[in-house]
């Protein structure tokens, strides 16, 4: 399995654009952004990295069918620079009626004060969070930071499917002996394979 790449991902969301004869900045503001009751995953990211969450949403949205929360899309209107209660009390709404989070984790990831927020909320309250590199390049190696190391990492399989990958170390943290899980191996975590004693006897 491979990190996306920042070219990938570009690729995508221009292929988007293309295809509704639109730049990307105008198939962002076109995103239907019709309410929903419930989402697949909330999608945590920073608009610093505009044109790489379109092609992030795209591939969640149209290639894999799920219902995506990516609050500069479905909520334009919310100032992301002026953080209030009110703006934190929306997106927290939001992330209460989301199956799982997804922390896109790129070179503007580090600047957002709000995508921290949102991961220590989701993993306090729900615990389904996985993290998605996109790299700049195939060669460049995911450098990740040292709290991310807690969450699975989603990687791309050579079919072009969104993966779930979870160390020994990770599993060994996560998973109790003792108390049954269910593993879950693709994206979005809708359960976590069964191990009913030793956490990685399923590797076995």
């Amino acid at each position: 399995m491979a990190f996306l790449t920042e070219d990938q991902v570009r690729r995508r969301a221009q292929s988007r654009a293309q295809r509704q004869g639109m730049t990307v900045e105008k198939a962002l503001n076109s995103v239907a952004r019709a309410d929903k009751s419930s989402y697949d995953v909330f999608l945590s990211q920073t608009i610093r990295d505009r044109e790489l969450v379109l092609g992030v949403y795209a591939i969640l949205t149209e290639d894999l069918g799920l219902t995506v929360f990516c609050d500069w899309i479905d909520s334009p209107d919310t100032d992301r620079a002026n953080v209030t209660p009110e703006n934190a009390h929306y997106v927290r709404e939001k992330m209460k009626h989301s199956d799982s989070l997804l922390f896109l984790d790129t070179q503007n990831a580090d600047q957002s004060k709000w995508m921290c927020w949102e991961l220590g909320w989701f993993d306090a309250a729900k615990g389904k969070v996985g993290v998605l590199p996109v790299v700049r390049s195939v060669n460049d190696p995911y450098r990740g930071r040292e709290f991310l190391g807690l969450y699975p990492v989603v990687e791309i399989d050579a079919m072009q499917k969104l993966k779930v990958s979870a160390t020994p170390e990770l599993l060994r943290r996560i998973m109790t002996p003792g108390q049954v899980y269910g593993l879950a191996t693709s994206f979005p975590l809708k359960f976590w394979a069964t191990a009913s004693r030793d956490p990685l006897s399923y590797l076995r």
